[in-house]
This record gives structure tokens, C-alpha cells and sequence, in this order.
């Protein structure tokens, strides 16, 4: 037959010095806590929601960039047309109905720091860390037109 001892070690329940403050000692019985079941009640509702909330399925991945993309532009009238730019200098033109690359590019010497959509053109800005803004068009490879300014884009 096994007997189990229960055991008070002194300093778990003492102070260490004088000026600290007094351990408290929880009471968990159901009995002397009126609002444990409201409590209960609440956390587990929480927790429903954040389960609900987090298990939304992920739609796709745009695969494609090597480093890590910093800027995104959407096409003002066209839905499914985003640009996105990376900190290797990549620049991609997505299809996100096809989940595909359309046109690509190396844009900058660095980061580009940011992307912008002519309105109702097939022409795109971008600004890049290597201090050069250049006009794109989709249908080519090479710029239509770069200004190079003194002081970095940040």
C-alpha cells in the first residue's frame, strides 16, 4: 500500500526580506468562487473566436521573389493586376486570378522602396535605394525613363 505525505517546505511560503510582499495562496475551490463558471464560460467563448478567427484558409502564395518583398501597387482599374517590388531589385507584374508572373525585371541596384500605377495606362512608377525613380511600361523590359535625384529614397 502506498501512503502519500503532503510536505511544507518553509521558504516557499516566507518572505526573503522584510520589505517584499507577502505570498499570497490561491484558493481553487469551486465552492468559495462564485464566478468561476462565468469565467469558464468567457475564456472558452474567446478561445472559439480566435480559433474561428485564425482558421480562415489560406488563399495562395505569389512564389517568385528570391529576397524579401518590401512595396506593393495595385492597378487602379484593372482587379487582378498587382506590382510588386523586393529588396534584390526584382520587380514582378502578377496575375492574381492566374497566380502567375506576367513581366519581370531587374529594376534597382538594392530596395525598391516603392511602387505606383499610372491611372488608366499600363505604366508604372518605381523608386529604388540606388536614388533613381523610373517610368515602366509592361510591354518592355527596359525603362521608358529614369531621374536620377542626389539623396536616397527612404
Amino acid at each position: 500500500m502506498k501512503v502519500k505525505a503532503l510536505s511544507r517546505v518553509d521558504s516557499t511560503y516566507e518572505r526573503e526580506r522584510t520589505g517584499d510582499i507577502h505570498k499570497l495562496q490561491r484558493n481553487l475551490s469551486t465552492a468559495e468562487h462564485p464566478f468561476q463558471r462565468a469565467r469558464e464560460y468567457t475564456r472558452a467563448r474567446n478561445a472559439t473566436k480566435l480559433e474561428r478567427h485564425f482558421a480562415k484558409p489560406f488563399v495562395a502564395a505569389l512564389s517568385g521573389h528570391i529576397d524579401g518583398v518590401y512595396c506593393l501597387a495595385k492597378h487602379p482599374t484593372v482587379l487582378n493586376t498587382i506590382v510588386s517590388g523586393s529588396a534584390d531589385g526584382e520587380m514582378r507584374l502578377w496575375d492574381l486570378a492566374a497566380q502567375e508572373t506576367l513581366w519581370s525585371t531587374t529594376a534597382h541596384k538594392g530596395f525598391v522602396r516603392g511602387i505606383a500605377f499610372v491611372p488608366f495606362r499600363d505604366s508604372f512608377f518605381s523608386v529604388g535605394e540606388d536614388k533613381v525613380v523610373k517610368l515602366w511600361d509592361r510591354k518592355q523590359k527596359e525603362p521608358l525613363n529614369s531621374y536620377l535625384y542626389p539623396n536616397a529614397f527612404t
